[in-house]
């Protein structure tokens, strides 16, 4: 697909230029908002809900500034879709399908066998301790977690980024960028390194931001947790130009934090050196959502062979071609 119209315009430059402001307004929206959804909170009854106020008032403020950029991100997305004039999901090469059911199967069917393989495989490794922290209510807790952060980040990255990538770059170029942006975007969800972060300023959220270097992991843990990100964004953002649709790729990414969050719950890194056990197994990282080292890789790998053979006899949805933006 040529990147120039026919008659010479810039429109698809233009559609670009839209689209990198909607990512820089998304990051400053949610530095901005961050410091008062703390505050907001904090002045709630802690055991409404039953305790999960609570718990949302003991998250250190990295975690509030990731999912204010992320409900900003969704905020301004309908102005973004304007502004370009999308008509239809199609145009971001999401087609209506009555194989949803079977393609949500699919990611269950890809995602479920290799997150235990994974849980096994990095238990029987000895890196890490028993010590559960189970209940009833973590179990919910995880369940919902597994399900709102499955479908918002499919939406954002599979559904939105990756089908604007695709209107004007090779399928395999689109699913690698979104892939870097997938990995990239998650280490603002790292701890702070040292101290508690209090948002005691409006500009507090634009601190962070700036300070993001000092939290990242020392090197090779940061390498790992990279690279295992990106994996899942590749395997991801496949599954979804395979399928044309969220469904498998909403399974699969709900299934692997399902059960990494179960796992966490449950067993704990041993007092070790984060290098002892690698290059096979070490600290998760990001807020302990993310696996890394070659077990996790190899068990990504094993999840896309599944989902290749589940998905062989399928035909490759159409792509939609607009004649401009």
């Amino acid at each position: 697909m040529a990147f120039f119209q026919k008659d010479g315009s810039f429109q698809r430059v233009r559609s670009l230029g839209k689209i990198i402001l909607y990512a820089f307004l998304v990051i400053c929206s949610g530095a901005l908002v961050a410091p008062w959804a703390w505050v907001l909170i904090q002045y709630l009854p802690a055991d409404s809900l039953h305790g999960l106020i609570g718990e949302v008032q003991r998250m250190p403020f990295h975690r509030y500034l990731s999912r204010s950029i992320q409900v900003a991100g969704i905020v301004l997305l309908w102005p973004l879709l304007r502004s370009l004039h999308v008509r239809s999901l199609q145009e971001f090469g999401l087609f209506p399908s009555h194989l949803g059911i079977r393609d949500f199967l699919t990611g269950l069917a890809a995602g479920v066998p290799s997150a235990f393989l994974l849980s096994g495989v990095t238990w029987a490794s000895g890196a890490f301790d028993f010590h559960l922290l189970w209940s009833l209510k973590v179990a919910c807790r995880i369940l919902l977690t597994a399900v709102v952060v499955a479908m918002l980040e499919e939406f954002l990255f599979r559904g939105v980024i990756l089908g604007f990538l695709r209107q004007f770059l090779s399928r395999w170029m689109a699913i690698a960028i979104s892939a870097v942006i997938f990995a990239s975007l998650h280490f603002l969800n790292l701890p702070s390194s040292g101290k508690e972060v209090v948002p005691s300023q409006w500009w507090s959220g634009f601190s962070l931001l700036i300070s993001l270097g000092e939290n990242l992991p020392a090197w090779p843990m940061s390498a790992w947790a990279f690279a295992t990100l990106f994996a899942a964004g590749i395997l991801l953002a496949w599954l979804t130009t395979r399928t044309g649709s969220l469904w498998a790729s909403i399974a699969l990414h709900g299934s692997w934090i399902l059960t990494q969050q179960f796992f966490n719950s449950m067993a704990r890194y041993r007092d070790l050196p984060s290098e002892a056990f690698l290059p096979m197994v070490g600290p998760a990282q990001c807020h302990g959502a993310v696996p890394v080292g070659l077990d996790a890789l190899l068990c990504l790998v094993a999840a896309g062979m599944i989902s290749a053979i589940l998905l062989r006899n399928r035909p490759w949805p159409r792509i939609y071609t607009r004649v401009s933006w």
